[in-house]
């Protein structure tokens, strides 16, 4: 699986920008705030068919455009592929073609997995899950809006007759997004577990899935209507369903201690790279497709040890890795290709010349 050429109009801060990848490591330099970011997004936009930056992709245009387009060519397991995104700001509208094919991206800001809130969490599992599982990819959709149904004839007295006719729909899909979140968390343990001892020697990683108003795992259709049943009147009392998906959370752990409570900034890091390199290997296992790696500035926030491990991870002759950074000088030994961004525009690396 690899990107060759990547072609985009009008997206965030880029005008116009041709862009050639390496099979291997493509490494995009530039000061903050250039559009290096931007040009990652692209990627996975193409590859996953939504953006990981924005819920509302119309946000993506660049200003004072009406159109944004994207579009790669590239292949998948030897077969020539290509894919092409388009997004319309009035009416807003959006279009996709091709395949969607599994993508890992490193972002600064998954130090937040085991720290920040439980919609981080879930949404980690959503995003991990449903561009691969149209069944799930359905269920969350459907679940949702049962859930804003149910949830307004909870608050509204002359709709409580019919918070009833919405439940059985609500558990059906809510049941096979707990199953599935529950399997996948069960495969992505043993393989987080083995490289997180690699990159911490002495720290057990432990992860569980905290069903959203349960203190046990739902099994079937029957005690999820039991717990919900059970909770009916606090449920009418609050206005708001209390019982799913909705308010599940993954609880990490290091040695036995919470992570949310307990876990250092070095060990949040460790904890995220650890689970996202799991990942990239379940995608693989599940797929069939090695995923491509997007590397968003995260070896600033590793120490050497850790940058080290991640780049070694990355850097396979078969792996496609697609870097930013502000500066080359990490990468040298891992010959990459570099490029600099600057102000959108995507150009040549040009290295500064060294003094006398």
């Amino acid at each position: 699986m690899a990107i060759n050429v990547l072609d985009v109009s009008a997206f965030r801060n880029i005008g116009r920008a041709q862009v050639e990848f390496s099979p291997r490591l493509t490494l995009l330099v530039g000061s903050n705030g250039q559009g290096k970011t931007n040009l990652l997004e692209a990627v996975y936009v193409l590859l996953q068919g939504r953006d990981f930056r924005t819920a509302q992709e119309r946000e993506a245009i660049q200003e004072g455009e009406p159109v944004a387009w994207l579009q790669a060519t590239g292949e998948i397991q030897g077969r020539p592929e290509t894919w092409r995104h388009r997004i319309q700001r009035q009416p807003s509208r959006r279009t996709h073609q091709g395949p969607v094919v599994p993508v890992v991206l490193f972002s600064p800001d998954d130090v937040y997995l085991a720290k920040g809130s439980p919609e981080r969490r879930r949404r980690f599992l959503d995003l991990l899950l449903a561009p691969h599982d149209r069944h799930y990819a359905r269920s969350i959709r459907a679940y949702h809006r049962l859930l804003l149904q149910r949830n307004r004839a909870l608050k509204e007295a002359a709709l409580q007759t019919v918070v009833d006719d919405f439940t059985p729909l609500l558990v059906k899909e809510g049941l096979y997004i707990w199953q599935r979140r529950r399997e996948t968390l069960a495969a992505l343990l043993p393989l987080a577990m083995a490289i997180h001892s690699q990159l911490a020697p002495g720290e057990a990683l432990e992860t569980a899935l905290k069903f959203g108003g349960s203190l046990e795992p739902i099994a079937d259709e029957g005690s999820y209507y039991q717990l919900i049943n059970a909770r009916r009147g606090e449920e009418r009392a609050r206005q708001t369903t209390l019982v799913g998906p909705h308010r599940d959370d993954v609880v990490f752990r290091l040695n036995q201690r919470d992570t949310t409570l307990y876990a250092s900034q070095g060990q949040l890091r460790t904890l995220a790279l650890s689970t996202k390199l799991a990942t990239h290997r379940w995608l693989w296992n599940e797929t069939g497709i090695r995923p491509i790696i997007l590397l968003d500035d995260v070896l600033s926030e590793l120490d050497s040890a850790r940058r080290e491990a991640l780049l070694a991870a990355v850097s396979t002759t078969e792996q496609q890795t697609i870097v930013t950074d502000t500066e080359p000088r990490s990468y040298a030994s891992l010959e990459p290709k570099i490029l600099h961004v600057e102000r959108g525009d995507v150009r040549a690396w040009n290295p500064p010349p060294t003094r006398a």
